[in-house]
């Protein structure tokens, strides 16, 4: 009795496992069908259906023609192209009749001029074999008459001597190990240099160029080269700050200084050290007191501190 209790209660639950309505039965029986035919054809394409020559024998009697050829693939893919009778050349610059008598079609001439009016050029004979409009085996016909080098020389770059300056007789010095001469790298004036200059700095691209000069105009200047580490752009960036001080130098001559005794709170509040609190205060206490006989004068008025006064000093003039 439990034996027979226990098959039925097996069946049951496989009953209730398929247990399906006719709509899910119908999509079921579709899927099933859908399966079947794609079984199927998968077998009649893989193990049943005879193989034709353009499938795979064709394919092997042309690979078995690679193998035996002592030419090797270029003897054999130069069978497929046009008879065209290559001469010396340099392929920039060349028009369409010349691509067509070196076997491209105008199709193909047009895509190398396309690429060439967005500013490319072939350097070495590789950059023209990496156009895709350039067949491979028609490359190797062309190969020994490109008039281009195989590849560029590698680039030396010259040794700079950032902190020594020129020998006692102006020259420049010579490697020590190989008597070879190499230029000394001069420092930029930072007040008169314009991007272009500073971007010929080693560690200054156009992002610190542009921030620098913008830091510049701020200020009127730069005082000293301690100044570089307020420059937005290089506020954490210490060690930066350290390599440009030693490439770079100060001209205090070339400040634009700000006349304590005449300007206006609109000159003097735009200034980094002075804001426009501290400029309401000076021009106040200039005109309670009268004009500044010197710039030190400055620590009179309350609201500037000593910091403000030794930072701001180098920007003011009392020269009427």
């Amino acid at each position: 009795m439990a034996r027979r209790r226990q098959q039925r209660n097996w069946r049951e639950e496989l009953k209730d496992l398929f247990a399906m309505h006719r709509g899910e039965r119908r999509g079921f029986a579709v899927l099933l069908g859908l399966c079947i035919l794609a079984a199927g054809w998968i077998t009649w394409e893989q193990w049943i259906r005879p193989r034709s020559m353009k499938d795979g024998e064709e394919l092997m009697i042309a690979w078995r023609k690679l193998q035996s050829d002592p030419n090797g693939h270029n003897s054999f893919a130069q069978r497929r192209l046009p008879a065209i009778t290559p001469v010396a050349f340099d392929p920039n610059g060349l028009s369409v009749d010349q691509w067509a008598r070196l076997g491209l079609s105008e199709r193909q001439a047009a895509s190398i001029h396309r690429f060439e009016e967005r500013g490319g050029r072939f350097r070495t004979k590789s950059d023209l074999a990496k156009m895709r409009v350039v067949d491979p085996a028609l490359f190797a016909l062309w190969e020994p008459y490109i008039q281009l080098p195989d590849s560029l020389p590698r680039r030396h770059w010259p040794r700079w001597e950032w902190d020594k300056g020129p020998t006692s007789d102006g020259t420049a010095r010579s490697d020590r190990a190989g008597g070879r001469s190499h230029p000394v790298q001069t420092r930029v004036e930072l007040n008169t240099a314009d991007s272009a200059a500073l971007v010929a700095v080693r560690g200054i691209g156009p992002s610190f160029a542009r921030s620098i000069l913008r830091y510049r105009e701020r200020l009127g200047g730069f005082a000293n080269l301690e100044q570089l580490a307020e420059v937005p752009i290089l506020r954490d960036k210490p060690d930066a700050v350290q390599k440009l001080r030693n490439q770079l130098s100060i001209d205090p001559d070339q400040l634009r200084r700000i006349p304590l005794n005449t300007c206006t709170v609109e000159q003097l509040g735009p200034h980094p050290y002075v804001g426009w609190k501290v400029a309401k205060a000076l021009v106040a206490y200039r005109n309670q007191h009268g004009p500044f006989k010197n710039v030190a004068d400055i620590a009179g008025c309350a609201l500037v501190t000593d910091s403000i006064r030794a930072r701001i000093a180098p920007y003011l003039s009392v020269d009427e």
